[in-house]
């Protein structure tokens, strides 16, 4: 009895100890099989958020393909009855495919584009654009963090975020429920005004100044930077490239390199050397093994970003290209082989005249790709073309004759046409008139020619026929705003927005190069006079215009002081000679000077001495002064031979006179656009001028957001605000946008 109780016990014990490991063992199980649910919930969710977001991503870069071809949308134009968002069929064919070949989870949409708000959230996947807002004026401030390798930080920018909704679900067989991730972003399209920097090129930017050199105001170059310095050159704002960044000369300038010294500020008004000195932090002294820091040097990206705080940043930190809005990539001639054009001078299409309907209209593009893509571009840049904006042109015909027109527009600003495609002129005819002609005509010969009409210009070795524009005139007949000083055309308030064009026939009947380039004929400039003070008339500040800008699709020549008193006493390379309100009576407004090539000539320019030696004929006035952007082209290094210089920023503006000592003031902006179609002579021939005290800075008017009429802008994006939503965030947030979209 003894024996067979403690076997009891023992098979009672083995079950009890077998029961609590069964318990444990099944309690394992349980967990483990808990965390593998866990597991697979949360892959599947991952598996939705990477869907959603590539639905944002894919969304962001439809919207920049849509806003670069197009000047501007109305508040509805995502709305479904419009232009709607919809899932990619890329999208579907890599992401989801379909049956035994199916890619991943992702149930697949019946519908990829609403055509009704009605079906809003009816898909598992879906993307939904919110309105367009009209947008608003923002100072990107460098000291936000975030904003340090913004290329816009320290610029007024015109800032339009659109909401976009993404939303992605995925199944797992033998899964009751499928997981759906919901993401919310906004896209960011951002203007920037060319004139918002000191200095903006569209090509590859030289700067190699002989005498001290200061620049003041945001820097940014669509390519290499070549910088040096003879004396010593200071960058004291942001300095941005889309390319590489380099100590010295462009092989294809033909020029020795300079060594003076090259500084750089960084965000705590530090000046750092781009040479190696001790003021630099030692990791970046170990990290960079040569003399002068560039670009290409190991670790450049840290040893910048270490040195500089984001004050100059290259394409390593991300910075693209900032291209006119509408206006597709500059591409340089590197074949010096051959003496063709060979670049793509899209931008210079700026300042071309207006089109006619025709010339707009897009063929089919499976008849011709190349013309279908030229007439898409032409579309492009259309509205963005100083002819186009022009509230007053002077066309000037081949023989010299002069018509003045404004263009009649619809509602939205956009010109009509009349029934043969062209676009409809109210022509204008002043009483008292502000243009005159001068044909070319000298007496003499060689060293004794005297210039009796229109002038020479030494530098293209052309003797021109000019036409003159007397601007104290044009702003006298502007103030006065009678009908009855024009015999046609009515008051200037019925047409005038601040911008007027002088318009030239174009060297062919329709252009014939991919860029659409067709320049004007040569031969002619038009001359700037009597323009201390510049049109900026009361009744248009009502409409918010102040300033004049002038432009043409030729040679510009501007005599004398512009927008300025004159007086080196008064203002400064960056401040207005007055303290007063720009909108006040004869207070200094703002204004650009647009044009093929730009000549500033001294107070002591006469047109007679122009064929004659510089040194006793053509010697400039102690000081000019000049407040304008300026926006031109310039004749690149090696585009008229292997040893031809650009003459760089420091000689971006060009001259005819001995300036030797005296001293030209300008503040304003300096933007090199394209390159120069008529006057493409290079620079540095002899006995063309020489250079003068730079007295140069960036406008603190422009620094402030004050633009001239007309300003072109540069188009940039950025996403901003992502965030993950729960389904109760994205119902409310589809809800505001039906809400938004149906009062549009």
């Amino acid at each position: 009895m003894k024996n067979h109780h403690r076997h009891g016990n023992s098979i009672m014990l083995v079950l009890i100890i077998a029961t609590a490991l069964g318990a444990v063992v099944f309690a394992a199980l349980r967990l483990v099989r808990h965390e593998s649910s866990l597991n697979k919930r949360a892959n599947l969710y991952h598996e939705a958020r990477l869907a959603s977001e590539t639905l944002l991503q894919a969304s962001f870069a439809d919207l920049q393909n849509r806003f670069d071809s197009s000047v501007a949308f109305p508040k509805d134009e995502l709305s479904p009855d419009k232009n709607p968002l919809g899932v990619p069929s890329e999208f579907i064919t890599r992401y989801i495919g379909s049956g035994a070949k199916a890619n991943t989870n992702l149930v697949s949409p019946s519908v990829t584009k609403y055509t009704s708000m009605d079906q809003f959230e009816s898909e598992p996947v879906e993307i939904i654009g919110g309105p367009v807002p009209p947008g608003d004026w923002r100072f990107i401030d460098p000291n936000v963090p975030g904003n340090e390798n913004d290329p816009l930080a320290g610029t007024m920018t015109f800032v339009r975020g659109i909401e976009i909704l993404a939303k992605a679900t995925v199944t797992r067989k033998g899964w009751a429920e499928n997981t759906t991730a919901y993401t919310r972003q906004l896209l960011e399209v951002r203007d920037a005004p060319l004139f918002a920097h000191a200095i903006f090129y569209n090509l590859p930017m030289e700067i190699a100044p002989g005498p001290s050199m200061n620049i003041y105001g945001n820097v940014h170059a669509n390519g290499d930077m070549f910088i040096q310095a003879g004396s010593d050159l200071t960058f004291h704002e942001k300095v941005t490239t889309s390319g590489d960044i380099f100590h010295g000369r462009r092989s294809e300038s033909g020029q020795s390199t300079s060594n003076g010294s090259v500084k750089f500020t960084n965000r705590d008004g530090d000046l750092i050397s781009m040479k190696e000195d001790n003021t630099w932090e030692q990791d970046a002294r170990e990290l960079h093994s040569g003399d002068w820091l560039e670009s290409t040097a190991n670790n450049w990206e840290s040893i910048a970003s270490q040195l500089f705080d984001g004050n100059l940043l290259n394409k390593s930190h991300g910075i693209s290209q900032q291209n006119p809005v509408g206006v597709m990539e500059y591409v340089e001639d590197t074949d010096d082989s051959t003496s063709a054009q060979e670049s793509l001078n899209y931008a210079y299409q700026l300042i071309q005249p207006t089109l006619t309907k025709t010339e707009l209209t897009i063929p089919d593009p499976s008849v011709s790709q190349a013309a279908y893509e030229a007439a898409v571009d032409r579309n492009e840049v259309e509205k963005q073309k100083f002819a186009y904006k022009a509230g007053l042109t002077v066309s000037v015909n081949s023989a010299g004759n002069v018509s003045m027109h404004y263009f009649e527009r619809d509602s939205d600003g956009s010109i009509k046409y009349d029934e043969t495609g062209k676009p409809n002129k109210i022509n204008i005819h002043p009483k008292s008139s502000f243009i005159t002609v001068e044909n070319f005509a000298s007496t003499g010969s060689g060293s004794n020619e005297t210039v009796t009409s229109g002038m020479h210009d030494k530098r293209e070795g052309a003797d021109l026929n000019m036409v003159n524009v007397d601007v104290g005139a044009l702003k006298t007949i502007l103030d006065k705003n009678d009908v009855n000083d024009w015999s046609s055309g009515g008051a200037p308030s019925d047409w005038w927005n601040g911008v007027v064009y002088v318009e030239f026939p174009e060297q062919n009947a329709t252009s014939n190069r991919p860029d659409n380039v067709n320049p004007a004929i040569e031969g002619w400039g038009v001359k700037i006079t009597n323009a201390k003070e510049i049109p900026n008339p009361t009744f248009a500040q009502s409409n918010g215009i102040y300033g004049t800008s002038f432009a043409t699709n030729q040679a510009m020549y501007i005599d004398g002081h512009y927008n300025a008193d004159g007086d080196p006493n008064t203002g400064s390379p960056t401040e207005p000679d007055s303290s007063s309100n720009f909108a006040s009576s004869g207070a200094e407004a703002p204004s650009a000077l647009v044009a093929d090539a730009i000549t500033f000539l001294s107070t002591n320019w006469d047109d007679a001495n122009s064929t004659k030696s510089k040194d006793s004929n053509r010697v400039a006035s102690n000081f000019t002064e000049v407040s304008a952007a300026i926006l031109a082209g310039i004749v690149p290094s090696g585009e008229t031979g292997s040893n031809s210089y650009s003459g760089g920023v420091e000689n971006f503006p060009r001259f005819l006179e001995k300036w030797s000592g005296k001293t030209l003031r300008i503040r304003g902006s300096i933007v090199a656009l394209f390159e120069s179609e008529v006057s493409k002579e290079r620079w540095g021939k002899g006995d063309v001028y020489d250079a003068p005290n730079r007295n140069w800075g960036f406008h603190e008017k422009l620094g402030e957001g004050y633009y001239p009429p007309g300003t072109p802008s540069t188009r940039t994006y950025r996403g901003r605000d992502y965030r993950d939503l729960n389904e109760e965030e994205y119902k409310a947030a589809v809800a505001e946008i039906k809400a938004n979209l149906t009062s549009s």
